[in-house]
């Protein structure tokens, strides 16, 4: 748990994000935007809540005054299709969608608009922000502020040189917040990548989100739905470069030296690997933690050629771990008639956020990545446009990230004790 000072420190720093990425969320012209949340009340002078708020805001209307999503998905409690059979047990998130991806169909949900911190699994987004500019390939110089980075990190040295797709294998599996804002500090900077990340959420259709930071660190006003996260886990499977470094069974970093000190090879094994070894067709996730988010877990599938996502908000890991609990919510999916209706709908448009575009890309998908890409394809895209849409793996291995799978004796090397939020 963080303390007094660990949530203190940075304060100045993070007003100034706020000011700017409130000042810029209305985006670029012709882009409406539905009011920012009610954010829950400040009970402490600390830069961030302490706890969960037991009174979690509800969700707000779209710019046309509709519920995003249909009606149905306006309720706080659960709501599930007509004859449905009874949902799995162990569900503990106060929040939750399960939604076809590729129809956009919420098959179920409890409190889909409710408004929660989302911690970590806010880094789906962060990644579909910053790609677009930063080409695996190019190399960035980690600055001391990034760093020191409060929350998870993957040990960065200061002054040290990283690819982008070191940096992205970092955020993904391990949850690296030093990852985060080094990116964020590479696109620009972090207080436009979160002025930009209020855009693109905006243009996704997901109007419950604010965001403050770009690791997922908690903020009085950074607030999401598991609506949200859907619509931001959708556009997030349709990203094949960001898909392979989120399945990636582990990485590893070469030694680094600077001005600050050095730091010997490590290797990183992905902190989701119980999901995705564990899970049929399991496909991409996240989780993530803080004091006031608790636990919260997004993850998607494809079995059949469909692929189905879930979000958990604000959910415990006992006495049924998030991946078993996302599990049985795919299953039950999966299992349901055809023809079931949906209780709502993932609105808004796929091309409404900015593509990963092939342009980004300083050298094309190395053979054994053209298969891989071949399989994540979405299933109504051709192989012609997986293989133009977007992984640089030949540099994760020329830049020193091993794709090999995880071994019992792989370990997460940091240069500074682990704190527990990420």
């Amino acid at each position: 748990m963080r303390g007094q000072q660990g949530r203190s420190r940075g304060a100045a720093g993070l007003a100034l994000v706020v000011i700017t990425s409130l000042a810029l969320l209305a985006g670029p012209a012709g882009t409406a935007l539905a009011d920012p949340p009610m954010a829950p009340k400040p009970t402490s002078a600390e830069i961030s809540p302490g706890a969960p708020d037991p009174h979690p805001p509800a969700g707000g209307l779209a710019p046309d005054g509709t519920v995003p999503g249909g009606p149905r998905l306006a309720g706080r409690g659960l709501v599930v299709p007509p004859n449905a059979p009874a949902l799995p047990r162990g569900i503990r998130a106060q929040g939750w969608v399960l939604a076809d991806l590729d129809s956009g169909a919420v098959l179920a949900a409890r409190d889909p608009h409710g408004r929660y911190q989302p911690a970590s699994i806010l880094k789906m987004l962060t990644a579909l922000s910053v790609a677009p500019n930063l080409p695996g390939r190019r190399v960035v110089t980690v600055s001391p502020s990034a760093a020191v980075a409060e929350g998870s990190a993957v040990g960065l040295l200061a002054g040290a040189r990283y690819s982008v797709d070191q940096l992205f294998a970092a955020l993904l599996l391990v949850s690296a917040n030093d990852a985060a804002v080094a990116l964020a500090q590479a696109d620009g900077g972090v207080a436009r990548t979160v002025a930009r990340m209020n855009t693109d959420a905006a243009r996704l259709g997901a109007y419950d989100t604010v965001v403050q930071t770009p690791s997922g660190l908690d903020g009085w006003q950074q607030l999401t739905s598991a609506y949200d996260m859907a619509l931001i886990l959708r556009a997030f499977v349709n990203q094949p470069r960001l898909v392979a470094y989120d399945r990636l069974p582990s990485a590893s970093f070469p030694p680094k030296k600077s001005k600050y000190g050095r730091v010997g090879a490590y290797q990183f094994t992905n902190q989701s690997r119980n999901f995705l070894a564990t899970v049929p067709g399991a496909l991409v996730v996240k989780s993530g933690y803080t004091d006031a988010a608790r636990h919260t877990y997004l993850a998607a599938a494809r079995r059949h050629g469909r692929r189905l996502g879930v979000v958990l908000l604000r959910d415990e890991r006992q006495p049924v771990d998030q991946f078993q609990q996302a599990r049985s919510l795919l299953d039950w999916g999966y299992a349901l008639k055809p023809g079931v209706a949906p209780v709502g709908v993932l609105a808004g448009s796929l091309p409404a956020i900015r593509p990963v575009s092939a342009e980004a890309i300083d050298r094309p998908a190395a053979p054994a990545a053209a298969a891989v890409l071949a399989q994540l394809a979405p299933p109504h895209r051709g192989l012609r446009w997986a293989l133009a849409a977007l992984l640089p793996v030949s540099a994760l291995i020329g830049g020193g990230l091993w794709l090999g799978g995880a071994t019992s004796g792989a370990r997460r090397a940091i240069r500074r004790p682990a704190r527990r939020p990420h």
